[in-house]
């Protein structure tokens, strides 16, 4: 899977980007390159996009959304699968930037967010994708900082990262909203649901230990310690388990073709993922698909 921020970044003549705060967040004018149907993607970082030109599909676990021109999302850090739809260049303005910006922002304007969640408050099964309601105001956020990369002086950094907190508080002001402000302080309140919840929703991509250490923002020994404490269990193992069930949960319940159940969970071919599958139930998947019909 390709980290979608690392390749960026590191392409920064292809993409009109500028970094802003302390933690290399970003704001980027991005042109899609990608040429494959579907590609298979990741990132440390989360999203708040607003499509300009064209559709994308968005696809999660569990969740599928197609974008539309001129719609804002938000995307919650770690792997998607990617549909490309090539009518016309999709073209999107996206900031990426760190939980602990959204912390930052919860403790600096307490008030935006309205009362507190409950204990009771529960989030685990909200979508990775969601869509936002947009208006002119947001609208004119991205545009204007487009103006930023022109000039990527030390006082457009500045500029850049007033106008990324102009951006949440329009999306705040949106009463209509109300899903996505306690969702995000529920992310910053539940610390260990939202933790179950990140893993849970990346455990079937063939991601490595250290990148989901990554993706939580944490250093691999103490993503490790924290991980075993939550869920009672080493990373590696828990990973191989949550990918087979995945794995068996779409062959018995599908009609997907192997090869794309292999795309879905990470491997390279069918061949890779038959190898896999055997060594964990003893049956290659054409096989245990067609036990669970019997």
């Amino acid at each position: 899977m390709i980290n979608i921020y690392d390749f960026i970044c590191s392409n920064s003549s292809f993409f009109n980007q500028l970094k802003f705060g302390d933690r290399g967040d970003v704001f980027i004018d991005y042109l899609c390159p990608i040429q494959e149907k579907k590609a298979r993607a990741w990132s440390h970082k989360n999203c708040l996009m607003y499509v300009v030109q064209g559709v994308k599909g968005y696809d999660s676990v569990n969740h599928y959304h197609q974008s539309r021109e001129h719609q804002l999302l938000f995307i919650r850090k770690g792997g998607v699968i990617l549909h490309q739809y090539f009518q016309e260049p999709y073209r999107a303005l996206i900031f990426m930037f760190d939980d602990a910006v959204i912390k930052e922002f919860i403790s600096e304007y307490p008030t935006l967010l309205g009362p507190s969640i409950s204990k009771n408050t529960d989030f685990s099964n909200q979508p990775t994708i969601m869509a936002l309601n947009s208006n002119p105001f947001i609208k004119s956020v991205f545009i204007a900082s487009l103006d930023y990369l022109k000039k990527p002086t030390a006082e457009s950094v500045f500029s850049l990262k007033i106008k990324f907190k102009e951006l949440f508080v329009n999306i705040l002001r949106d009463k209509d909203s109300n899903t996505f402000t306690r969702y995000l302080l529920w992310l910053c309140k539940a610390s260990d649901a939202s933790f179950i919840k990140l893993m849970r929703e990346n455990s079937h991509y063939n991601f490595t230990t250290k990148e989901l250490a990554r993706i939580a923002c944490m250093s691999l020994s103490t993503f490790k310690r924290e991980f075993v404490r939550i869920l009672g269990i080493t990373p590696g193992k828990w990973l191989r388990d949550q990918r087979m069930e995945r794995a068996i949960s779409l062959l018995c319940l599908t009609e997907k073709p192997i090869s794309e159940i292999a795309f879905e969970l990470g491997y390279n071919d069918a061949a890779a993922f038959s190898k896999a599958f055997k060594r964990a139930t003893y049956l290659n998947p054409s096989d245990y698909r067609e036990n669970s019909l019997n």
